[in-house]
């Protein structure tokens, strides 16, 4: 049987992209990621193997684009970094925080440091930050589910700082339901605490080609190889649909409307104060180092705080509970709560303890939500019956059935 962590693993596979990110870090030249990715265990960017099929012309190439891959996540860390300390007095809330070291450069400067994560990232990163920091009682790392407001309001209960929270590659990927659910946590969070949300992910999306372009000396063909790259790459490490919601699909506009009736003001944060000395990869004072600046220098990050005078009516959930049994290769299960990445590997385990299934009966009129790691989960049981007809979903309360039409699953689920 799969231990908790291959749960986790198989729940919400998109934690995978964050390996290469602590990878790239080290490469770069920081210390800190260097010292981390050695705790973890992980390897260098340089110990991954060659792509297999890959003619050695195209092998060249693609290796052409690792100074890309490198500027772009090593910026994002320390344009984060630099912008924190101009918010000396707050908490920092690290929504996802990955592997990368932010951590350990926060016990270095007194801070407190909130590392929120899918438990399969946490399990690791966790410990082996502590090993650096030495246990610093100011350095937190909790499991949470963005879409699940009580698994990031109890870390922080008793907090008495106004928040910083950052998220850098998170929004990408949410469906727009679960993203409204995001907004509406976040908001919650900060009525109760005070503070403010930045956003980073817009800007990287909508730049993340002109900075390619900049370290690549305007070459079409290397960009378009990059692109090509990128969302091959994309595909292959999570089995999830990328950038489906308004933070990416909609105008400037048309996303400060939506971010506006989620109740919240926004001011833009210009990123020319804020860039790194150097960019590890690139020499410096040399004409890539430039050209990547002259893109930041047009670049800003958002940064949200609750309006003045609004109120939001907090959800009343169950609390998740799933009961199960398998007779006569009739797999029966009650679902009741919320289904997500915290609590969807509860049913995949005891689904999986269960033997010579060959019908699936899952009762859902008590949960209240359904994420797109619940939905992977309800798809994994799916696709494992010879005769899909034998699976069924009693009782598919309103607000459960949207998200399944809004995602596509009622086609085969419902």
């Amino acid at each position: 049987m799969d231990n908790v962590q291959e749960l986790r693993e198989i729940v919400n596979p998109v934690f995978n992209t964050a390996k290469s990110c602590i990878q790239l870090d080290a490469a770069a030249g920081d210390a800190d990621s260097a010292q981390l990715l050695g705790a973890l265990g992980f390897g260098s960017i340089a110990d991954q193997k060659e792509s297999k099929g890959v003619s050695p012309e195209l092998a060249e190439k693609v290796k052409r684009l690792f100074p890309v891959y490198t500027v772009l996540t090593e910026s994002r860390f320390q344009l984060v970094n630099n912008l924190i300390q101009a918010f000396p007095d707050r908490t920092v809330v690290d929504l996802p925080c990955g592997y990368t070291a932010r951590g350990i450069k926060m016990s270095r400067q007194g801070r407190v440091y909130y590392g929120f994560d899918l438990p399969a990232v946490i399990d690791d990163v966790g410990p082996a930050a502590a090993k650096i920091h030495g246990g610093d009682a100011n350095i937190h790392y909790d499991a949470v589910d963005a879409t699940n407001y009580d698994s990031m309001a109890a870390p922080l209960e008793g907090e008495e700082e106004e928040l910083l929270i950052t998220t850098e590659g998170l929004l990408m990927y949410f469906s727009q339901q679960e993203l409204e659910e995001v907004f509406s946590n976040i908001r919650r969070i900060l009525q109760q605490h005070g503070g403010s949300w930045i956003i980073v992910d817009r800007a990287y999306y909508t730049h993340d080609h002109a900075i390619a372009s900049a370290v690549l000396d305007n070459d079409p063909g290397m960009v378009a190889l990059y692109t090509a790259v990128t969302k091959k790459a994309a595909g292959t490490v999570a089995d999830v649909k990328f950038n489906d919601n308004i933070i990416f699909k909609g105008t400037d506009e048309e996303i400060k409307t939506f971010i506006e009736k989620a109740g919240f003001e926004v001011k833009e944060i210009s990123l020319a104060d804020h860039l790194p000395d150097h960019f590890g990869v690139l020499p410096p004072a040399s004409a890539e180092d430039e050209r990547v600046r002259d893109v930041y220098r047009n670049m800003s990050f958002w940064e949200l705080t609750v309006k003045e005078n609004s109120e939001q009516k907090a959800a009343q959930d169950l609390p998740f509970h799933v009961e199960s049994e398998c007779r006569d290769g009739k797999f029966t299960a009650q679902i009741q709560g919320r289904m997500d990445t915290i609590t969807a590997p509860q049913l995949l385990e005891q689904f999986k303890k269960a033997e010579g299934v060959k019908a699936i009966e899952l009762h859902i009129e008590k949960m209240s939500y359904i994420s797109s790691a619940g939905l992977r989960v309800l798809l994994i049981m799916y696709k494992s019956l010879d005769d899909k007809a034998r699976f069924k979903l009693i009782g598919t309360n309103d607000s459960v059935k949207e998200i399944m039409e809004v995602t596509g699953f009622d086609q085969f689920l419902l």
